[in-house]
């Protein structure tokens, strides 16, 4: 397979603890290995084994309700690093890491770091053990590598996620350009969002290189235009997300009273899935304030009619 499932450490913790019924979650890029997964375990192990339909954006993401309702005693949770949550169920994590080539593409990438000296390393989960690999390919071309240590959800130096960049954010100041090597353009977008710095990103799966610094400044300027139509609304929708991670009515309980003394009406929707076509339900909304996942609405604005706005922009802009 192209990722290390680990299949033998879950078999032998479903037969250890006599599991009967299993859940098994993948975000999407995954699930073309659902079927053969299942088959693998069930047939190792003798369990009924259920499979997450859908989607799975992080371990802040857990099937939990799923996996109560289907009565399962382990939830293998493929993909991600363990996340600081409490459950009742069982969840194993299996970081699915990929054994996918990369230094064909870092090579690549060089042409876009030439005018750089120091330069941050980081990646996702899937690559995280090639980092030392390539810190070496950029070292023979006597670049000052940098690679952020653990920290906040970050389970190993260098990695980041979709909602933490703490390792980037780390060395940010001692570098002149970032390199990102994975999948897809999220996780390095989100390092030049959160960091302010150059990204090079290479894909090793497409083979392709590119800076994301244009991409990332016409992001940063939308996002400056969308905070004015905040201020200028009447009528905000805080969004509490539903997530097992990303739950915190806490808090906006908290910000829809700090809205009242701001002059603005707010309704508290709670959601799972934050979609256009759901808050679209809520026509009298002007702006949506979001206290789940910081990325939705973000760099995929376009697929929303209104404003979101994340928690952290709403605390910088009134300066708290």
């Amino acid at each position: 397979m192209s990722y290390q499932f680990e299949t033998e450490k879950i078999v032998d913790l479903i037969l250890k603890n006599n599991f009967k019924k299993v859940l098994i979650q993948l975000p999407d890029g995954l699930k073309p290995y659902a079927s053969n997964l299942a088959k693998e375990i069930s047939e190792k192990t003798g369990v009924i084994v259920y499979v997450s339909g859908d989607p799975c954006y992080g371990t802040c993401d857990l099937a939990l309700q799923e996996a109560e309702s289907l009565g399962v005693n382990l939830i293998v949770h493929y993909g991600h690093s363990e996340f600081p949550v409490k459950t009742k169920i069982n969840v194993v994590y299996v970081e699915a890491k990929s054994n996918i080539e990369v230094k064909t593409v870092i090579e690549k990438a060089l042409s876009l770091l030439k005018d750089y000296d120091k330069v941050g390393l980081v990646t996702n989960i899937q690559h995280i053990h090639k980092l030392a690999e390539v810190k070496k390919i950029l070292e023979e071309k006597n670049k000052k590598v940098f690679v952020g240590s653990a920290g906040g959800l970050a389970k190993y130096d260098g990695q980041i996620l979709g909602c933490d960049y703490t390792t980037a954010e780390k060395i940010k100041d001692m570098v002149d350009v970032f390199l990102y090597f994975g999948g897809g353009k999220f996780h390095p977008l989100g390092v030049f969002l959160s960091t302010k710095k150059p990204v090079v990103a290479a894909d090793p799966y497409t083979g392709e290189v590119s800076n994301l610094k244009e991409l990332g400044e016409k992001i940063l300027r939308q996002r400056k235009a969308f905070l004015a139509k905040f201020f200028q609304a009447k009528n905000v929708g805080i969004i509490v997300g539903l997530k097992s991670g990303q739950l915190n009515a806490s808090l906006a309980e908290k910000l829809q009273q700090k809205l009242k003394k701001m002059g603005k009406h707010s309704i508290l929707i709670c959601l799972r899935e934050i979609s256009p076509d759901l808050l679209e339900n809520f026509s009298e909304v002007d702006v949506f304030l979001n206290t789940a996942c910081p990325r939705v609405g973000f760099d995929d604005a376009f697929r929303y009619r209104k404003p979101l706005i994340s928690v952290k922009e709403f605390f910088e802009a009134v300066k708290e």
